[in-house]
């Protein structure tokens, strides 16, 4: 019975925000979210930063002050592997950029294109984690409070 109740919680999750009431391709980017980030990233962007899974919530927008870190966001593992299209994985990208950056996102943020998915897919980082601790780095030394 408790297998039943843990299968049918992420469905559940997604009609839940789907019912939310925004536009088709906005429900349809946060139930993506719901199925293939929030495992590891948490329902709230918060994260499990003690495990190595950074959080999202006010810190995500930092990331596409700069063009790799705007790569970066499309290149990690998970969404690389949802098998998703590139429409769908820039939707995505986007939807959460926009749901969890709060303060952290610039008034000229720029949605995602599916150009932008195609060419970050083709350029992958062979160290994803080195190249995180790096964007990390960078955005410190520029003076944002990532974490």
């Amino acid at each position: 019975m408790l297998f039943r109740r843990l299968v049918a919680l992420p469905f559940a999750l997604v009609c839940a925000f789907a019912q939310a009431g925004d536009g088709g391709e906005d429900v349809r980017a946060r139930n993506d979210y719901l199925l293939h980030c929030s495992g590891c990233h948490g329902v709230d962007g918060t994260g499990k930063p003690q495990k190595g899974i950074p959080r999202f919530t006010d810190q995500v927008g930092y990331f596409v002050t700069l063009p790799e870190g705007r790569a970066f966001l499309m290149q990690v593992p998970g969404l690389m592997t949802a098998g998703m299209s590139d429409a769908r994985n820039a939707a995505v990208t986007t939807w959460l950029v926009k749901a969890f950056a709060g303060p952290s996102l610039s008034v000229d943020f720029k949605p995602y294109t599916v150009e932008e998915a195609k060419q970050y897919r083709a350029s992958r980082p062979v160290d994803i984690t080195a190249r995180r601790n790096s964007l990390y780095a960078e955005l410190l030394g520029l003076g944002f409070p990532v974490q």
